[in-house]
């Protein structure tokens, strides 16, 4: 199978190729899930106009007009009971529908930061099997490789062969001859990330039964934090002392960010009274370690910053 030598790619592209060669096998369906899931969460995005408030707020109308009948979306004026994760609790007739909490009944005035509970519930629901007329969507966006690469860095997974670096136009080679003695490419050391084959997706399947424990409340923050090496290798079917470190603090680290994007968006804390919230602070509410909460902080505010340079 030879590498495909392009900038962009489609996730329907990837998705196919890239089945081909993960091992263990992983499905074309399994991949749109993770592609899925890093799009709701905003790991990643594309060039066009399609953001996660845009499809939100489009699957939200067509909820009211009764075309889309598999969620359902409500306010905090609805009856149910609030969960932890943003969701709510409705009456058993109710129950085999995910429940998506919205800022309002009016989707002109919500913003990325409101929607941040609906944006998550969403990252755990999948297009085919509730609402598969948007799949192709997701199929037809278009990955840049420098996101894809920083994806599977930031997920511990290893750089498939399917892709290779785009090749340089004539144009610019002539360009860079009078200043290199050769034309062999070396990517950004930023971008670098191991080719000895896929590492198998145990690493994020860990991370999802750990935030599951904690969403179902067999686990807490505080408990999954204070938790053994040995006891974390349980997780993801079984995985190494080390995976199962990854796969906490990055259970722990999307937490305390969704938390926070919670309290913002809920009115119950600022930007600026997140800023200047001191690093015991940040521990004591968030529950997470300081440099783990100081992290989280500055990736939550800096999307503040970029949301407002949007909207000027």
């Amino acid at each position: 199978m030879l590498p495909i030598w392009k900038d962009k790619l489609s996730i329907e592209k990837i998705t196919d190729r890239w089945s081909q060669e993960i091992q263990p096998p992983t499905s074309r369906e399994e991949l749109q899930d993770f592609f899925e899931t890093a799009w709701w969460r905003r790991l990643w995005k594309t060039d066009g106009p399609l953001t996660p408030l845009v499809l939100l707020k489009s699957m939200y109308r067509s909820a009211r007009e009764r075309d889309l009948t598999t969620l359902v979306f409500v306010t905090k004026e609805d009856e149910g009971i609030e969960l932890a994760d943003g969701g709510l609790l409705f009456d058993a007739n109710e129950l085999e529908r995910p429940a998506i909490l919205v800022p309002s009944n009016d989707p002109e005035t919500w913003t990325e930061a409101s929607c941040a509970a609906a944006f998550e519930v969403l990252s755990r629901t999948r297009s085919r099997k509730y609402y598969p007329d948007r799949t192709i969507q997701f199929l037809m966006m278009e990955i840049d490789r420098h996101q894809f690469v920083r994806l599977l860095a930031a997920h511990g997974l290893d750089l498939p062969t399917f892709w290779g670096l785009p090749i340089e136009k004539p144009s610019e080679l002539h360009e860079k001859a009078p200043n290199s003695t050769h034309r062999k490419q070396v990517p950004p050391t930023c971008l670098e990330v191991r080719k000895r084959g896929v590492k198998p997706v145990k690493l994020e399947k860990a991370k999802q039964e750990m935030r599951r424990d904690i969403q179902e409340r067999r686990q807490t923050v505080a408990s999954l934090r204070a938790m053994r090496e040995k006891e974390l290798q349980d997780y993801g079917g079984g995985v190494s002392r080390d995976t199962g470190r990854k796969a906490r603090a990055a259970a722990l680290s999307e937490i305390a960010e969704e938390t926070m994007r919670r309290d913002i968006g809920e009115g119950r804390l600022t930007p600026t009274g997140l800023r200047e919230m001191l690093e015991k602070e940040l521990e004591e509410r968030y529950g997470v370690s300081r440099d783990m909460a100081r992290k989280a902080r500055d990736v939550v505010l800096s999307e503040f910053v970029e949301e407002s340079n949007r909207d000027k």
